[in-house]
């Protein structure tokens, strides 16, 4: 948008549709925006995610600046630099973090509901078909962790899949494990961790104090889990959905409170993880959703949210006392 227009185009594509196009702006995750002057040339981008308030803020930026030059990619780089690249030892901790969130842990693209690449889909198909409770993260919408865990774990290409905080390899891996005598359970020594029909985890009659010792450690390693998802940023959004396709009502409504703080936020698909969504229940004391978090802390549902707003103490809480 050049300096003196008022009005904004607005294109979108497929990324399969327009491979020329997607090579020439390094386009790595979706969704992606860029933000282009008249002749083109980009002034910023934001690469993958569903932080809606921060494309929000960026696009109303440029709607006020119409009368004003906007800075160029040279001059935007050094204040991006400086707040997007934490330690590396910050990075690190967050991988292992997420490695060890869930015992089987799968890094894929998409979700398991909504796979984005055929060899994600068929490493789901293969968990699924073993009958595990696995949790996953979807790369694509975060690139600082799709780029690290390949130089973390040395292992070029996605999915990858991590078993008890280690790593198992990729989908060739695990065909042949498939292949194998007893499956990817027998392979992973996976026995205590099969779900039963009645949807828990099958049970030694001969040995209900070892019973008793994986129980224990399924619910520490679950708690563990939990308290990694919310402290996964310091406004963090249990919902069903996702910001830009909340699917209730109540959920919709704390989307778009939020939004009109402009605050950056991070939410999770409560739909997409039974595990976590009753977890979360038992573990914060609350038997609803959404649910909101702020550095860790719970702060309620809808209803408090709503309180919280009309008295102003939300917008505090948000910003941190920042106007």
């Amino acid at each position: 948008m050049g300096a003196r227009e008022t009005t904004s185009n607005f294109i979108s594509f497929f990324v399969e549709e327009a491979p020329k196009l997607s090579m020439k702006h390094n386009v790595t995750a979706v969704p992606t925006f860029l933000f282009c002057n008249s002749d083109g040339s980009v002034i910023a981008r934001i690469d993958g995610g569903e932080d809606v308030a921060l494309v929000t803020q960026f696009y109303s930026k440029l709607v006020n600046a119409s009368s004003t030059a906007l800075p160029s990619p040279s001059q935007q780089q050094p204040q991006q630099s400086n707040e997007q690249t934490p330690p590396q030892q910050s990075l690190e901790q967050r991988l292992q973090s997420l490695i060890t969130s869930s015992l089987i842990m799968l890094f894929m693209k998409g979700t398991p509901s909504s796979p984005r690449c055929g060899f994600s889909r068929q490493a789901v198909e293969m968990l699924t078909s073993s009958n595990v409770s696995f949790g996953t993260f979807d790369i694509l919408q975060d690139e600082e962790v799709r780029q690290g865990l390949k130089t973390y774990s040395d292992w070029p290409t996605y999915p990858q899949l991590y078993v008890r905080g280690e790593l198992v390899g990729g989908l060739d891996i695990m065909k042949e494990m498939v292949e194998e005598e007893g499956g990817l359970v027998s392979q992973l020594e996976l026995e205590d961790y099969v779900l039963q029909r009645d949807g828990g985890l099958s049970k030694s009659p001969t040995d209900e104090g070892a019973t008793t010792n994986r129980n224990d450690n399924a619910q520490e390693a679950l708690k563990t889990r939990l308290e990694t998802l919310i402290n996964r940023h310091r406004v963090m959004l249990f919902m069903k959905g996702i910001p830009s396709a909340p699917r209730c009502g109540f959920s919709r409504q704390i989307v778009e409170i939020l939004d009109s703080f402009g605050v950056s936020y991070d939410a999770f698909n409560i739909l997409e993880d039974e595990e976590v969504r009753q977890g979360l229940k038992e573990f914060s004391d609350w038997p609803t959703f959404p649910q909101l978090y702020v550095e860790g802390d719970l702060v309620g549902g809808l209803d408090i949210v709503k309180e919280m707003e009309e008295s102003g103490d939300l917008k505090d809480l948000l910003t941190g006392g920042k106007d």
